[in-house]
């Protein structure tokens, strides 16, 4: 388990719904407490600082996301949230203010992700970036949907970068991975599979469309039964692992019954079968922290993937 360096009790106050309304901000930093009591519960996980060179840091995302964009979030020092307009998602309304403290907790959270993607690349099996805020919809030039920097995509970047590819980036937030889907699309030997309900809130359309043939996505219109969402999910780590040599997961914990973001009623239990499915594939799998906002849920769901994962008695970091 790889921890952001970071922290602030509280990072969004505030974000707008696709009406414009103002809603509360559940990106607080008991999520990340939530977690990692859960998280620690299991025997063989092992917490470390992120720790990740600036120069790195600087590359991977000039390699992700586009130099002005970099710029003006990094020049926000105002801890008044406020929309930055021209960077909305393309073809939605602004959703997502940013103040100085945002900004800089999303720049330690792609830091951690890359500290992950180390781990892997130095022979670790599983990596697991605790961080905030999440990344899936950070586009190039882009935020929303809570989201600054590709904390994936980072992920995925270090590990082409150290000679661990083909990567398979698996979403399993309950949202379409708008922004992991532009960036990855640019980057060769990298696939994408989403399991995501439908309709998709942070597309112009009810429904995501690939970016590329490398891009597999399965758009739930109902809320699934677990049974089927898990057969889902074996099918899609069949197709990956016939090509892949590491998995990113891009977790989110909003499928679980009561999160305010999400609409379907998993139980906690269902990540202890996840986190299986993931190690049955015998891949390296580096975890990125996505959604997840149920508080009072986190820990357990964090102790059912951890217990899923670590049941051969393999160590996480």
């Amino acid at each position: 388990m790889v921890e952001q360096r970071v922290r602030a009790p509280a990072l969004q106050r505030w974000l707008l719904s696709r009406d414009g309304v103002r809603l509360e901000g559940q990106d607080h930093d008991r999520r990340l407490s939530e977690l990692r009591t859960g998280l620690a519960r299991h025997p063989a996980v092992r917490s470390v600082s992120a720790e990740t060179d600036a120069d790195e840091l600087e590359l991977t995302l000039r390699a992700l996301h586009e130099p002005g964009y970099l710029r003006a979030l990094a020049a926000v020092d105002s801890e008044e949230p406020l929309l930055m307009e021209e960077f909305a998602a393309p073809g939605m309304a602004p959703d997502t203010p940013v103040s100085a403290g945002v900004a800089r907790a999303a720049f330690e959270g792609v830091r951690t992700a890359i500290a992950a993607a180390r781990a892997i690349v130095g022979g670790e099996r599983f990596a697991y970036a605790l961080c905030r805020p999440p990344g899936h919809h950070a586009g190039p030039g882009w935020l929303g949907g809570c989201c600054y920097l590709n904390n994936a995509a980072a992920a995925a970047y270090t590990l082409l970068a150290g000679g661990a590819g083909p990567v398979a980036i698996l979403d399993l937030d309950i949202h379409y991975p708008n922004g992991t889907a532009a960036i990855a699309a640019r980057m060769a030997d990298t696939s994408l599979h989403s399991l995501h309900a439908w309709p998709v809130v942070n597309v112009p359309s009810h429904s995501a469309r690939p970016g590329s043939e490398r891009e597999r996505l399965v758009e739930f219109r109902h809320a699934p039964a677990e049974e089927r969402y898990l057969s889902t999910l074996a099918a899609s780590l069949d197709v990956l692992s016939e090509s892949a040599a590491a998995i990113v997961l891009s977790l989110g914990y909003d499928t679980v019954r009561g999160d305010p973001h999400g609409s379907w009623r998993f139980s906690p239990e269902i990540f202890v079968e996840i986190g299986s499915l993931l190690a049955g594939t015998g891949l390296p799998v580096c975890v990125v922290q996505e959604g997840g906002y149920a508080l009072d849920s986190l820990a357990d769901c964090g102790h059912a993937f951890a217990s899923g994962l670590l049941a051969d008695g393999e160590d996480e970091r």
